[in-house]
């Protein structure tokens, strides 16, 4: 029987340090369009095109989309797609940093900023990994993987239909569908959230609604051009 496919985008470089994160920086946005170019010459158009809600789902799926020559093909959203709150997560560890400006103190001038910020964060999603009280975060560990098995299901489902889906969504979606067709261990899977770069390609192959990896984290479309700028983690 022939597998559907969920191809899994991850955005483009947002915009780390600035006041809207929430955005493509230039580089986020050329990444996304050499992911474009390359498919216009070596992909086949997909059956349905999905993204969260989020501004930098949209910018990378539309850039994307554009360099393709797909302007026109419609965009569903959906925002089980999105992102965990990394603020929620962060602040319940660091009380001290629920004013971003608290936060933009701590990096500022530091050549080192996404270091420091990297093994703060990374404290902080651990914590909220181990955390068994309910309700201390708005979102729990369990919810956030729950909320992106079910959105996951739906999207593979359709698959039957429409054999291809691409999906614009965010490191954790992506960590979230790998640790579960993988039976990764929680305290292992940040191992998947830091090696996700951006603009990346994860595939999964989809047999009457169940996920299985077949692709992670390709970059052939960035690698291409033989610019090491565009290779970014953040």
């Amino acid at each position: 029987m022939n597998a559907g496919r969920v191809i899994l985008v991850r955005h483009g470089q947002a915009s780390f340090g600035s006041k809207n994160y929430d955005r493509l920086s230039p580089v986020g946005v050329r990444q996304s369009q050499l992911l474009g170019q390359w498919w216009a010459r070596y992909g086949q158009p997909p059956g349905t095109v999905v993204c969260g809600t989020l501004e930098r789902h949209r910018e990378t799926a539309r850039a994307c989309l554009e360099a393709w020559g797909l302007a026109s093909l419609p965009l569903q959203e959906d925002a089980a797609l999105n992102e965990f709150d990394h603020h929620d997560v962060l602040t319940r560890y660091a009380p001290n940093l629920a004013d971003p400006e608290e936060l933009a103190n701590l990096l500022a001038g530091r050549v080192d900023a996404h270091r420091v910020f990297q093994r703060l964060f990374a404290d902080a999603v651990t914590a909220w990994i181990n955390d068994e009280q309910t309700g201390l975060y708005k979102e729990s560990w369990q919810a956030f993987n729950a909320r992106c098995a079910d959105v996951l299901t739906r999207i593979a489902n359709r698959c039957d239909a429409d054999g291809s889906v691409i999906v614009f969504t965010s490191g954790g979606p992506i960590g979230s569908a790998l640790q579960s067709a993988l039976a990764i261990p929680d305290s292992k899977v940040l191992d998947i959230y830091w090696a996700i770069r951006n603009a990346s390609i994860t595939t999964m192959e989809s047999r009457r609604g169940r996920l299985t990896a077949s692709a992670f984290n390709v970059i052939s479309h960035l690698e291409a051009v033989n610019d090491a700028s565009l290779i970014t983690y953040r």
